[in-house]
């Protein structure tokens, strides 16, 4: 298998490949795992390679995953790429106002099923930024909204920014940028610990007026803390943050994120399937909430290929149980008949509201909507105790709104939380 800048004689196994995954063409059970919008000619496809802005993965003389990279003069053939251009004068990253000479547009990029999982992204994403990085500073580029699977790779695993959301031809997009003199490292996990994001310390929390600043500026969603005490967790919980981890050069980061926008059931929009609602009457299932932790670590680290969620981060939630009544940590699990974990998650307490931390579900074929019905099993169990609401975090994925979730931004999001919390607002 082999890296290279793609010539002339790749460009019929190039196009397979994108035909096997564009949107107008991809079956149905490849498309929940990510595809690409844009269409190709060969004569296009020729432009892009004498630009040398298409780098490829080989298996032989067959294509296996494709990243495209080139200037904005290449990508204003297309309507929608002529208007990101002519947004780049309203945009900065860096300190720097963007332009056609200081930026490029990446993707669209895609990977042959066969190799997801495999780290070759990264390995893809690095070798393009690197050739990219001696025309240009910045890379931009734009997610589908309905493409969670990409945005998730690129935003959580890579570490792309957010700049901006658009809308363009009655889709919703997520507009990202890139520091092109960053070379990935070790797993791929990019540490948003250089500028421009911010260090958040513990003292933050209990400042009003900076936490004020901080729910005012919706274009800053990450901050960093090398704080992994339960004091620091409890105090970025209950200010609405929902953090994860973050790894570099060996080094381990909490990474709090304030998001945009939130996911949040009320429970009277509960929207059950016929066939989970069918599952779960034939096989009685039942929700095991408890405190399962290295159980079910154990399988989420099975499940995801790129875990965030590690021993130093289930250590501090541990911690938190014994610190604070207010803030109380537990897991969710839906076990088969001997006792085997096949859909779980993390979550926590606060007041009236649980939220969901990650979770994982079998993907074993005879175990196929036992994750749903995990999460119904949970909104249902939450609504008997008291519960205000379930907030399932960031939006994205679409089986939160298929769940019944409403989308809310972040101050209406915060009105709520803190009613449901019983915290004083910030």
């Amino acid at each position: 298998m082999e890296l290279k800048i793609a010539d002339f004689s790749d460009i019929e196994s190039t196009l397979r490949l994108h035909e096997r995954y564009h949107v107008e063409t991809i079956s149905p059970e490849d498309r929940e795992d990510g595809f690409v919008t844009t269409s190709f000619t060969k004569e296009q496809l020729t432009q892009l390679i004498e630009e040398e802005g298409l780098f490829l993965v080989k298996e032989g003389d067959e294509v296996l995953a494709y990243a495209m990279a080139a200037s904005w003069d290449f990508w204003s053939q297309w309507a929608m790429f002529r208007v990101m251009i002519d947004d780049l004068k309203n945009l900065e990253y860096l300190g720097v106002q963007l332009s056609t000479e200081n930026s490029y547009q990446y993707g669209p990029i895609c990977i042959d099923k066969s190799l997801r999982g495999s780290g070759i992204l990264e390995k893809l994403f690095n070798f393009s930024r690197a050739i990219m990085n001696h025309k240009y500073p910045i890379l931009v580029t734009f997610i589908n909204k309905k493409n969670p699977r990409s945005f998730a790779a690129h935003h959580r695993k890579i570490g792309l920014e957010i700049l901006q959301e658009f809308s363009f031809n009655g889709n919703e997009y997520y507009e990202m940028a890139y520091d092109t003199s960053k070379e990935l490292g070790g797993k791929g996990l990019i540490a948003v610990v250089d500028s421009p994001i911010e260090y958040l310390p513990l003292e933050s929390f209990f400042d009003k007026e900076r936490m004020a600043a901080i729910y005012e500026n919706t274009f800053q969603h990450y901050y960093w803390s090398d704080d992994f005490s339960a004091e620091y967790y409890v105090a970025q919980a209950k200010a609405g943050f929902i953090a994860v981890s973050m790894e570099r050069d060996g080094k381990l980061y909490l990474t709090p994120e304030i998001q945009k926008e939130y996911a949040i059931l009320d429970f009277k929009n509960l929207h059950i399937s016929k066939k989970v609602k069918k599952l779960i009457a034939r096989k009685n299932l039942k929700i095991e909430m408890g405190y399962a932790f290295d159980e079910l670590l154990v399988k989420l680290q099975e499940y995801h290929a790129f875990c965030w969620f590690n021993a130093i981060y289930l250590q501090t939630l541990k911690e938190v149980n014994e610190l604070d009544d207010n803030c109380h940590v537990i897991t969710v699990a839906l076990r088969d008949e001997e006792g085997k974990i096949i859909a779980g998650e993390f979550g926590y307490i606060i007041g009236r509201t649980y939220t969901s931390l990650t979770g994982f579900s079998s993907r074993e074929k005879k175990y196929a909507n036992y994750g749903t019905a995990q999460l119904v099993l949970l909104a249902q169990e939450l609504e008997k105790s008291g519960f205000d609401f379930f907030n399932l975090g960031q939006p994205y994925m679409p089986y939160k709104l298929d769940l019944g979730a409403t989308v809310y931004n972040r101050d209406e999001f915060l009105k709520r939380w803190f009613k449901s919390t019983n915290i004083e607002e910030k």
